[in-house]
């Protein structure tokens, strides 16, 4: 259908003129045109790019997920790890603890953990899957680092109490103190020369006149003299253990008092000074009271010192052939 056509009659010139549209009108409804067309074409390039990523997209998307999969990874190493460290920490519980007489370390200590704050909050900008895994992996490395810590520090103490106990078991008074037999025990007795019954605070030994007498454990000496009773004598401390030990009768004294001793060191030689029938030593070992002990519930009697530098020789040769 051919489009009507409008005309108004000019009075000046006579004549019907065309009515035509204002050109303003026409470039409004290209406007109008144009902008449905480019709407129209946005909603498709929209939708397509939805659905077709640029080939830049695609390699972050694939550099993401291979990161992803590093992370699972190390996230099942920390599972490993954490298994290995529970382990060990059973076995400081059970075993090194016990065996060091140390306090166990609470369960509620040993469960380590932090409070306050969303610690991991600065993950929630990533997308559900990568902050999920963000927040399980770092969780797992700060929890592994706290039980470090604490394990660490249970070992240091551990430490600590094992080289105490080393310088305790060194000081122990574990060994006689001369190579001779036992001839008068501790306990009440007929004494040799006053006749009375009397406590003996100590053991004889009966020794050859200078035979070596030697310290039975490390320490320092206290003491060393002459009186009526003990004749030449030395007293040795072992500081770690809080026990004395007191050696009578003796022909020559080989120490002075403040000098350190370790066990198996020649101290004196035996003889018969003070109240003595004949040659032994007197040996005493006494708390830190000063209360007379047994000597030989510290010792089993064939631990002399020739069996032990025996032992210590044998043991020597063994280091040497490992070597």
């Amino acid at each position: 259908m051919s489009k009507n056509r409008y005309y108004y009659f000019d009075h000046a010139t006579c004549s019907f003129v065309e009515v035509r549209p204002p050109s303003s009108r026409r470039m409004l409804w290209i406007l109008i045109g144009l902008v449905l067309i480019l709407g129209i074409g946005g909603v498709i390039v929209w939708q397509i790019g939805g659905r077709l990523a640029t080939p830049r997209e695609l390699a972050l998307e694939a550099e993401n997920e291979a990161l992803r999969a590093q992370l699972r990874r190390m996230t099942q190493k920390l599972d490993q790890f954490a298994d290995r460290l529970n382990e060990l920490a059973a076995h400081d519980q059970s075993l090194y603890r016990t065996l060091l007489q140390a306090e166990p370390i609470s369960e509620d200590v040993r469960q380590v953990g932090i409070g306050g704050s969303d610690a991991y909050a600065a993950f929630d900008r990533f997308s559900k899957p990568t902050a999920t895994l963000l927040r399980e992996t770092s969780q797992k490395l700060d929890a592994l680092e706290r039980q470090l810590a604490l394990q660490n520090a249970s070992f240091r103490e551990l430490l600590t109490l094992a080289e105490r106990r080393e310088v305790w078991r060194r000081q122990m008074p574990a060994l006689l103190p001369a190579d001779g037999p036992v001839v008068s025990g501790f306990g009440m007795r007929l004494h040799p020369i006053l006749r009375v019954r009397k406590v003996h605070e100590g053991i004889d030994i009966l020794l050859p006149y200078g035979s070596p007498v030697y310290a039975p454990g490390d320490g320092v000496v206290r003491e060393t003299g002459r009186n009526s009773g003990y004749g030449n004598y030395i007293i040795v401390d072992h500081p770690a253990t809080g026990y004395q030990t007191l050696y009578g009768h003796l022909s020559r004294i080989l120490v002075r008092p403040g000098q350190k001793v370790q066990r198996g060191d020649q101290i004196a030689l035996s003889g018969n000074s003070g109240y003595s029938t004949g040659p032994h030593l007197h040996y005493e070992v006494r708390d830190r009271q000063g209360r007379p002990l047994n000597p030989l519930q510290f010792v089993a009697p064939s631990m002399t010192p020739h069996e032990y530098q025996r032992l210590l020789e044998a043991a020597e040769r063994s280091t040497i052939s490992l070597d």
